[in-house]
């Protein structure tokens, strides 16, 4: 049934963020050790988007398409989804006055926004 597989790979989905948000913390605490934040934080997110690209299609939406152009679509689209949440992350702190309530509509916004993209791009 569709809802059994979207319900499976919203599963997948946020496993598999959890393990991309720790290998990105990793490479970020340690770019700090030998690089200025910038750099390591654009090591870390370039790390994180190469993460996404080869293990997405394959474990997170299995039997998908599994393509070159299928995985670049997806590191385009969570590229346009990071600028994206940060233009919301600067609005809704302007809107709400509070970091932390605009960082939690943030990350919820560009989690939903990623997990659709991504299984509109691999599951069509």
């Amino acid at each position: 049934m569709a809802v059994d597989r979207i319900g499976g790979d919203a599963v997948r989905f946020l496993v598999a963020g959890g393990l991309n948000t720790a290998l990105t913390s990793a490479v970020y605490f340690a770019g700090l050790i030998v690089l200025p934040s910038g750099l390591s934080y654009a090591l870390a997110w370039l790390a994180g988007l190469v993460f996404v690209m080869v293990f997405y299609p394959d474990r997170v939406f299995p039997g998908s398409r599994t393509g070159l152009t299928d995985r670049l679509a997806i590191g385009a689209t969570i590229a346009v989804v990071f600028v994206v949440g940060l233009v919301s992350l600067h609005v809704l702190q302007a809107i709400l006055q509070n970091n932390v309530m605009a960082f939690i509509l943030t990350l919820a916004t560009t989690t939903v926004l990623n997990f659709l993209f991504s299984r509109w791009i691999l599951r069509r």
